[in-house]
C-alpha cells in the first residue's frame, strides 16, 4: 500500500473510532451519479476528451441529464478551429478591419435603433454611466444590433474549442456555465445558438458572463438577452460597469505629435495627460487640453506606426478591452460610438501605401525576431502586444524609427540580419469565372470599384485590382489571381 494510502486509511479509521466515541452517527455522502454515455462522434481523441470532461462535470455537481442533451451529437469542427487562428482583429491591416466595421450602414441602423429606444438608453446610461453611444457600438458590433445570424450550436462550438487544447481550462469553464444555465433554466436549449466561439445572444456573452452581469432591466424575472432590448442595452453597460467604466472621462483622443518625436514612447507607458501635453502632443483640433483631463494617464497608441494616426488612449479605452482584448475592436467601438453623436472619425489618413503582413510574413516575423532575442511569444502569425513589442525592441536595437509597426521593409531587414533568404515566390494561378465574382464582390466591399459582379474581367475591374494591390504593397499587375482573392479576404475580415 502507497504511503498517502495507508494515510488515507488511518485517518479514515480514527475518525470512525471518534464519532463512534462521541455517540454520532454516520451518515455517508450520497454517491455521485453515473455521468452520460454518449455515442462516437468518429473522432476518439474529441470522445476520450468529451468523456473524461463529462465525467469531471457530473463530479462538481452538474446535471448529467443535462450534460448528455448539450453533447449529443457534438462532433469537432475544424471550421471553427481556423477561425479562431485568423481571428480580424489580429490578421487583417488595421485600416481595413477599422474601416470595414465603422460603416455607413452600422452607423445609420445604429441611429434608427437610437431613436427607438432613447428612453430606455437614457436610463441605462443614467444608472450605470455609459453612454448610449458605447452600448450601441458594442451592440452593433457584436451582433449587427440583433441582425446577425448565429449559426452554431454553442455546447458544440464550445466543446472544439475545449478539445482542440490551447485554452482548455477556459473553454471547459463556459461549458461549466452553459450547463448551469439549462440546469437554473435561465435559458432553453433552443435559445443556445452562438457565434462560433461560443458566445451567446445580443451582446454575444459567453455563459460565465451571462451568469455573473446579465440584466433582468424589465424585472419580468428572465434576463433576456436574445430578445429583450433593454435587457440587451443594459447587459452591456452593466458589463462595463462592473469592469471600471468611469463616467465622464473620454475614450482617446487623437493628437499630433512633434517633430523629431521619440516614437519608442509608444511603448504602452502611462503618463499623465499634461506630461504628454509637455512632450509636444496637441490635440488634432488644435483645441486645450479640458483643465479635468490634464491629470488624467493615458498611453500614445499607434496602430498603423509613425505614418497613420496617432492616438492618447485613456482608461476607459481598456475597460472596452475587456469586452474583446483588441485594441482595434476598442477603437472600433469609440468610432462607432462618436459617429452616434455626429462626431467625426479620425482625421490622419491611414498609411495604405505601406502594405500589411499577411499571416505568414507575421510568423516568419516572429520566428525571426525570436532567433534574435527579442521575444515575440509563441509565433502564431497573429500581431499582438507582444510581437509589436518585439518589433519596437528591435527597431531602437537598429536604430530605426521604433513605432512598433511592421511592413515588408522591416520584415526584409530581419531576413538580412540573420542571414534568411525570402521564400520564393510562385506565380499567381488565374481565377476562373466564379473566382473572378468573388473578388469583384470583395473589390466593391472594400471600397474599391469592380463594377458588376458577373465574373468577366473589364478594364474597370482590372483598375480596382490595380488600387487594391497598390494600397496592400503588392506588386501591380491587374489580373485576377488566386493571390490577389486570398488578400481581398484577407482585408475584409
Amino acid at each position: 500500500m502507497e504511503g498517502w494510502q495507508m494515510r488515507r486509511t488511518i485517518f479514515g479509521f480514527a475518525a470512525v473510532l471518534m464519532s463512534l466515541a462521541c455517540g454520532q452517527v454516520l451518515v455517508s455522502a450520497q454517491p455521485t451519479p453515473d455521468p452520460p454515455s454518449f455515442a462516437s462522434s468518429g473522432d476518439a481523441s474529441f470522445d476520450a476528451w468529451r468523456d473524461d470532461f463529462a465525467r469531471r462535470a457530473v463530479a462538481r455537481g452538474r446535471d448529467p441529464a443535462v450534460l448528455g442533451r448539450l453533447l449529443a451529437g457534438a462532433r469537432p469542427d475544424p471550421r471553427i478551429v481556423e477561425l479562431d487562428q485568423r481571428q480580424p482583429e489580429f490578421v487583417a491591416p488595421v485600416w481595413d478591419y477599422v474601416t470595414n466595421r465603422v460603416s455607413d450602414r452600422r452607423i445609420q441602423d445604429g441611429r434608427a435603433l437610437k431613436n427607438q429606444i432613447e428612453s430606455t438608453l437614457n436610463a441605462v446610461e443614467q444608472r450605470y454611466g455609459v453612454p448610449n453611444g458605447i452600448i450601441l457600438g458594442i451592440w452593433g458590433l457584436e451582433s449587427n444590433y440583433g441582425g446577425a445570424a448565429l449559426n452554431y450550436d454553442a455546447a458544440a462550438a464550445l466543446a472544439t474549442l475545449a478539445h482542440e487544447g490551447r485554452r482548455r481550462s477556459q473553454f471547459e469553464g463556459y461549458l461549466l456555465a452553459l450547463t448551469e444555465m439549462v440546469e437554473r433554466d435561465l435559458a432553453d436549449q433552443g435559445q443556445l445558438r452562438s457565434s462560433w466561439a461560443g458566445a451567446l445572444g445580443q451582446p454575444q456573452f459567453m455563459p460565465d458572463v451571462y451568469l455573473t452581469t446579465a440584466v433582468d432591466w424589465d424585472g419580468d424575472g428572465h434576463a433576456d438577452i436574445w430578445n429583450n432590448r433593454g435587457d440587451v442595452a443594459a447587459s452591456i453597460a452593466h458589463y462595463l460597469s462592473d469592469r471600471g467604466w468611469r463616467a465622464g472621462e473620454p475614450v482617446f483622443d487623437e493628437v499630433i505629435l512633434p517633430a523629431n518625436f521619440d516614437y519608442a514612447l509608444a511603448d504602452g507607458s502611462q503618463r499623465s495627460v499634461a506630461d504628454w501635453d509637455a512632450r509636444g502632443l496637441r490635440r488634432v483640433d488644435g483645441a486645450a487640453w479640458p483643465v479635468g483631463q490634464r491629470s488624467l494617464q493615458a498611453q500614445l497608441f499607434l496602430p498603423a506606426g509613425a505614418q497613420g494616426p496617432a492616438l492618447l488612449l485613456h482608461h476607459n479605452f481598456g475597460v472596452i478591452r475587456r469586452y474583446n482584448n483588441s485594441d482595434r475592436y476598442a477603437l472600433v467601438v469609440a468610432l462607432l460610438a462618436r459617429a452616434m453623436d455626429g462626431r467625426g472619425g479620425l482625421v490622419a489618413n491611414w498609411p495604405r501605401a505601406l502594405g500589411s503582413l499577411n499571416r505568414d510574413e507575421t510568423l516568419e516575423l516572429q520566428t525571426l525576431l525570436n532567433s534574435l532575442g527579442f521575444d515575440a511569444g509563441e509565433p502564431d502569425g497573429l500581431f499582438g502586444s507582444k510581437t509589436r513589442g518585439a518589433v519596437r525592441a528591435f527597431q531602437v536595437d537598429q536604430g530605426l524609427l521604433a513605432d512598433g509597426f511592421p511592413t515588408s521593409v522591416l520584415l526584409n531587414q530581419l531576413r538580412q540580419r540573420t542571414g534568411v533568404a525570402p521564400a520564393a515566390s510562385r506565380e499567381p494561378i488565374g481565377l476562373q469565372s466564379g473566382g473572378i465574382r468573388d473578388l469583384q464582390q470583395l473589390l466593391n466591399r472594400l471600397g474599391y470599384d469592380a463594377g458588376s459582379a458577373d465574373g468577366v474581367i473589364g478594364s474597370r475591374t482590372r483598375a480596382a485590382i490595380r488600387a487594391f494591390e497598390r494600397a496592400r504593397g503588392m506588386e501591380v499587375r491587374g489580373r485576377a489571381t488566386d493571390v490577389v482573392l486570398e488578400a481581398a479576404r484577407a482585408a475584409a475580415g
